[in-house]
């Protein structure tokens, strides 16, 4: 069977997206409905760090008790939005492709054609890491496509192969005749300078390209806000060299290292220009020099990720003579990438 080359469908993915983000679209403009005082009071009894604790304990795949999975779910109904509220304002990791609510279907893949499987890598660390991955029905091998959710957690492979059944975007990948892998990586909030999720990337990308079903030397990587972050990472790792990278509003205030801690994300978000020192540059600027493939951007114009990547990531990109090419979707929250409405915002 003739291999699918990669990069001509770059043109399917833009497609896509533009298909997912005028669904979206129309899907919004359902008019926000002031929340009830009961949901206001509601929302003051939620004790918030303990939700959040519960949700990575989720993430992780973590039994949670009765009481426990009903006070988590209390709160996501609490936390239940409409994706455009928050507009200018928006910094935090609402849409990171984890725990939102999708507004776009999937395609349909029969799990009798392309059932659901898993797949062990082991980075350059020892620590080994799960993904779940789909193949198309038929006669490889195939292209594929590697995605990494959002946020700074790792996602358990339960909710990988839910994303690898469900998400909009990955089915659409798996229907069109690439491996599809639904991806992870470790927890690195309290350490957003860490390479452990590049190496964990990594070691994904090479076991995928072991996989006897799939052409190596084609390859591509998407991800999503902190994942969009590792994605272009992996565009300077010679070990991983993937043959493309798509990466949706990427959080690039953890690729220029400008991020101390997750803490910090807020202040950093707005005024990325005050936190862009001239070390921090020239460690970006090499770090872009390195890049070795092309990239492909979808970007909306609502979460503030916006000020860093076009005022100073993607013009670096550029003026390094990387190819790049950047997709711009108005009115489109955080997520959009993914089919997401944005509306449950994320607990981390």
């Amino acid at each position: 069977m003739k291999i699918r080359p990669f990069l001509p469908t770059l043109a399917l993915l833009a497609l896509a997206i533009s298909s997912m983000a005028s669904l979206a679209d129309e899907d919004g403009e359902k008019k926000k409905e002031k929340p009830a005082a009961s949901q206001e009071r509601n929302d003051k009894a939620i004790d918030w760090n303990r939700a959040r604790t519960l949700n990575q304990k989720h993430r992780k795949g973590e039994k949670l008790s009765a009481e426990e999975q009903a006070y988590l779910d209390r709160a996501l109904a609490v936390r239940k939005k409409e994706g455009r509220g928050q507009g200018r304002d928006q910094t935090g990791t609402a849409g990171d492709g984890t725990a939102e609510r999708r507004s776009v279907k999937p395609v349909t893949v029969s799990e009798e054609d392309s059932p659901v499987r898993r797949l062990t890598a082991t980075p350059s660390d020892g620590r080994e890491i799960s993904v779940a991955y789909r193949v198309p029905k038929g006669e490889g091998p195939f292209p594929a496509v590697v995605f990494f959710h959002g946020g700074m957690s790792q996602n358990s492979v339960e909710n990988l192969e839910r994303s690898a059944r469900s998400n909009p975007t990955h089915t659409r990948f798996l229907k069109a005749g690439y491996v599809s892998v639904s991806a992870s990586y470790r927890t690195y909030a309290k350490e957003p300078r860490s390479r452990g999720p590049i190496l964990d990337a990594t070691a994904i990308v090479k076991a995928v390209k072991d996989l006897p079903e799939v052409d190596p030397q084609s390859v591509a990587v998407f991800g999503g806000s902190g994942g969009g972050s590792i994605v272009l990472e992996l565009a300077s790792e010679s070990e991983a060299s993937p043959v493309a990278v798509i990466a949706g509003e990427p959080a690039t205030v953890i690729y220029t290292g400008m991020l101390p801690s997750y803490a910090e994300r807020d202040g950093v978000i707005r005024k990325p220009q005050e936190h862009y020192t001239d070390e921090i540059r020239k460690r970006t600027e090499k770090k872009i020099g390195a890049i070795g493939c092309p990239i492909l951007i979808h970007h909306g114009d609502q979460h503030l990720l916006k000020i860093i990547n076009f005022e100073i990531v993607f013009p670096a990109i550029e003026a390094a003579g990387k190819s790049l090419t950047v997709k711009k979707y108005p009115g489109q929250p955080h997520g959009f990438y993914w089919g997401n409405k944005t509306g449950v915002e994320t607990l981390e």
